[in-house]
């Protein structure tokens, strides 16, 4: 019951907003490219996506246009190196990568559509979780790139939820009520998603120019 109450609350924030009506707009499109999906979804956790995610997936797509499947991906990493076909070195984020290619080949999954497949079962969401280093929100990030309609709770969706006055308890308890609030404001829940994440980047972005204006003074 508490969740759905802070759902109310929540979807009338929204309609509260003005400044938050010229986010409003669909996801971004889903990926056909395995290499460029596993780029974006193991990079992003962290990182700014605009500087430092976005041009790096841009590179793969661009440079390796043809390694879609993982088998052609796999084969461009053997060639250049994952490292290098990627741009980063962190020891970290490298081998949560690898565990991810490994993931898929030990399962059949060779492309975008076989990984959005087997997502669609529960039970394969939940051995999706056991790659070391993959959370919830990576899960509901990588559904999310591959059209599923949910929520990928970030700091961007606790800030503005924080914004409207509620707490963040948990992830699941967050997702939940912002899930809710879209369904109330009969929206789909990814575009509601995409928006939030649109209008708190943007507000972001305005308070770091901000402090660097003041700071060139």
């Amino acid at each position: 019951m508490e969740t759905i109450e802070s759902a109310r609350y929540l979807a009338q924030y929204i309609k509260s907003v003005e400044d938050l009506k010229p986010f409003f707009g669909k996801p971004k499109h889903p990926y056909n490219h395995i290499g460029a999906l596993f780029t974006d979804i193991i990079l992003q956790a962290g990182l700014n996506y605009e500087t430092v995610v976005k041009p790096r997936v841009n590179k793969v797509l661009m440079e390796f246009p043809n390694a879609k499947n993982l088998q052609s991906f796999n084969s461009v990493v053997e060639k250049h190196g994952l490292n290098k076909v990627i741009q980063w070195n962190h020891k970290v984020k490298i081998e949560r990568f690898q565990n991810l290619l490994k993931f898929c080949l030990d399962r059949d999954i060779y492309d975008c559509l076989d990984l959005k497949n087997f997502l669609r079962e529960e039970d394969n969401r939940i051995l999706f979780l056991s790659v070391k280093g993959l959370g919830p929100k990576t899960l509901d990030y990588t559904m999310k790139l591959l059209d599923f309609d949910t929520i990928a709770v970030d700091r961007h969706i606790i800030g503005f939820i924080e914004l409207a006055g509620l707490q963040h308890k948990d992830y699941f308890l967050t997702k939940k009520t912002v899930e809710y609030a879209a369904d109330l404001l009969e929206m789909p829940r990814s575009t509601l998603d995409a928006t939030i994440w649109g209008y708190m980047s943007n507000k972001v972005n305005n308070n770091f120019d901000s402090q660097q204006l003041k700071m060139a003074f």
